[in-house]
């Protein structure tokens, strides 16, 4: 059971405000203030990538689609660099490029690649293949859009009815459940918070075994054993 601690708070909105250890249950996981390695932040993608950096000193990271560099701008490491084709900032450490491309011609390792672009599971398969490639002996490849929580939010097409705006996790999770049914040579834990942040590692695991084809109904009949679904808590103190 988590430890509430009210002396130590997030103000959210004039009248509401989140506590450390809290957790609140919304559609996309767990809305959670924690005590990470870093520091004291909200539970998200962001936050876990800043934890594995600090507790493991790693130096090197890779993030393929950074967009907005919402995220990119926010990782705590000496030296990052970003990948996408059509970033909307500009940032001297991001490569326009397309990732399929950027791999072409990299030759670098990096201790943790975080996978946050094309939602599609044909390009996904890609950059998870190609993010074994130079990953560090003990990194780790973090993958956002892990959990989509209805079928309605894993479609293929972003946009509804010409809205892009609509929350869309496309089929992220088809990879990354791909890799708990076929891999035993990597360990895996998917939080549950922030859509699903998937964690892989060079190690063992024991597959998934999967006697159908893949399919949403095969995701909302297993989340917890296909996915490998840990809480918050669960990742602390398991990283």
């Amino acid at each position: 059971m988590n430890t509430i601690d009210k002396n130590i708070y997030l103000n959210l909105t004039k009248n509401e405000k989140i506590y450390l250890g809290e957790v609140q249950k919304k559609i996309n996981g767990e809305f959670t203030l924690q005590k990470f390695s870093f520091g004291i932040s909200i539970a998200n993608r962001t936050s876990i990538i800043n934890h594995l950096i600090k507790n493991n000193d790693f130096e090197k990271y890779l993030e393929i689609g950074v967009r907005d560099l919402r995220n990119f701008e926010q990782i705590n490491i000496n030296y990052k660099i970003g990948v996408d084709p059509l970033p909307t900032k500009k940032n001297s450490n991001v490569i326009v490029n397309t990732s399929d491309n950027f791999f072409k011609k990299n030759n670098e390792i990096f201790d943790i690649i975080f996978i946050d672009g094309l939602h599609l599971e044909q390009q996904v398969d890609k950059d998870l293949k190609n993010s074994f490639e130079c990953l560090s002996p003990n990194g780790y490849i973090i993958m956002h859009d892990c959990n989509p929580p209805t079928e309605f939010h894993q479609r293929e097409i972003c946009e509804v009815n010409g809205n892009p705006n609509k929350p869309w996790n496309g089929t992220t999770w088809k990879s990354y459940a791909k890799q708990r049914i076929n891999n035993d040579k990597v360990n895996m834990s998917c939080v549950d918070c922030d859509w699903g942040v998937g964690i892989i590692k060079k190690g063992f695991q024991k597959k998934f075994i999967l006697k159908k084809n893949l399919n949403y109904k095969i995701l909302n009949d297993n989340r917890i054993s296909l996915l490998n679904l840990i809480s918050v808590k669960k990742f602390l103190e398991k990283f």
